[in-house]
């Protein structure tokens, strides 16, 4: 929903950078349309509980997951069945629209002209509904914001009111939280949600790496690339040459355009071989795929006994856990011998396998964390 924005601009926002969808002029004004003062609205599919969801804070993508979220399927089809006018527009895309919630699958479109009455009539039903009482509607629904004839609306800043914004007259866009858009609100299940603040970047200058799982807990800082390769950073939708380079060395058809085969592709690799599996293109992994495109290095060369070395004298007093992102782990996988393309940065599971193997020789707790103990045992072994 909005002009080309580089990836990084999306993580951006998840460091806090950015702010939430700007309007054009700032201030509370009118409506997108006309609305009733008592609209019919939609009617749950559960019986709702005296609380209501909390307000869900402006939650921007942060990864790249094309794929038709179950809130906006739900909420799109009891739309259509509700009022009966209008059509199903778009929930997922491609990542090369800018900053979307459509690239994460958590924004959806109705389409309902302006320029038809019907459809304007039940435009307004559902705005009014949705809108009302502070967003009440709004907040069991998951909704975070909505634009409807050049008009914006937001529950997080529902005070400001209708806001000058831009376009959508011949529909209505819905962006939702992670909680909305995993379907998880009060509307649909008949409890109470929680403000799920969704997938964490691994390493800056990528995408998170979506997840099926609620997470209330706040996202860490990114940790910073560990590798700089001359391959650009591509995702679902984009084409060219580059792509076409990925293409072949996934072993996929080589049709230049990042499409689902290469998307899965690119997912295998990245599970295979310790990667955040993002489903794009980003540097961690161009690092593993084509190694002759690296450039730049955070941690230099070491072999395996300089590596547990280093991790026994620096790293002894740090754990490192599973999901972590760090140079430390880059040495750790040095030092476990890991095959090359897996010394990436990112503990995973084949670190993870690795570790509780030498934990389990040294007779220490198999649990796969490493401390000062385990950096020892790694040392010991190498002799």
């Amino acid at each position: 929903m909005r002009g080309v924005v580089p990836v990084v601009v999306a993580l951006a926002v998840a460091a806090g950078g950015m702010q939430a969808p700007a309007s054009a002029a700032g201030s509370a004004g009118s409506p997108p349309v006309s609305l009733p003062s008592s609209p019919t609205g939609l009617t749950s599919p559960v019986p709702l509980p005296a609380g209501v969801d909390p307000v869900s804070p402006y939650l921007p993508q942060v990864s790249c997951n094309p794929v038709d979220m179950a809130g906006p399927l739900m909420l799109r089809d009891l739309l259509l069945s509700t009022y009966g006018v209008g059509r199903p527009g778009s929930i997922s895309r491609g990542c090369t629209e800018g900053l979307s919630e459509h690239s994460e699958g958590r924004a959806m479109d109705w389409m309902v002209d302006t320029r038809r009455p019907a459809e304007r009539a039940a435009a307004a039903d559902f705005i009014a509904w949705v809108t009302r009482d502070g967003g009440l509607n709004a907040r069991r629904l998951g909704i975070m914001y909505v634009i409807y004839n050049k008009k914006i609306w937001s529950v997080y800043n529902a005070k400001a009111g209708w806001r000058t914004s831009y376009a959508h007259t011949d529909h209505v866009h819905v962006s939702f939280s992670w909680a909305g858009a995993r379907g998880s609100t009060s509307f649909w299940t008949g409890a109470v949600g929680v403000v799920d603040v969704g997938p964490c970047v691994r390493f800056a200058g990528s995408y998170a790496p979506p997840t099926s799982s609620p997470r209330t807990a706040r996202c860490g800082t990114p940790t910073k690339a560990l590798v700089r390769t001359s391959r650009g950073n591509r995702a679902y939708g984009s084409s060219g040459g580059t792509v076409r380079r990925a293409q072949t060395l996934l072993g996929v058809p080589a049709t230049s355009r990042f499409d689902r085969a290469t998307r899965n592709a690119t997912r295998a690799f990245q599970r295979a071989h310790d990667l955040p599996v993002t489903g794009a293109l980003d540097q961690p992994t161009w690092g593993s795929l084509d190694r002759g495109s690296i450039r730049r290095r955070t941690v230099a060369r070491l072999s395996r006994r300089q590596a547990a070395a280093r991790g026994v004298a620096r790293y002894s007093s740090t754990s490192l856990a599973p999901g972590r992102a760090a140079e430390a782990v880059v040495v750790l996988q040095t030092a476990l011998g890991l095959a090359t393309a897996d010394r990436n940065g990112f503990y995973g599971p084949v670190t993870r396998a690795a570790v509780e193997r030498v934990q389990a020789g040294a007779g220490l707790a198999v649990d796969g964390v490493v401390d000062g103990p385990e950096w020892q045992a790694i040392q010991a072994a190498l002799g």
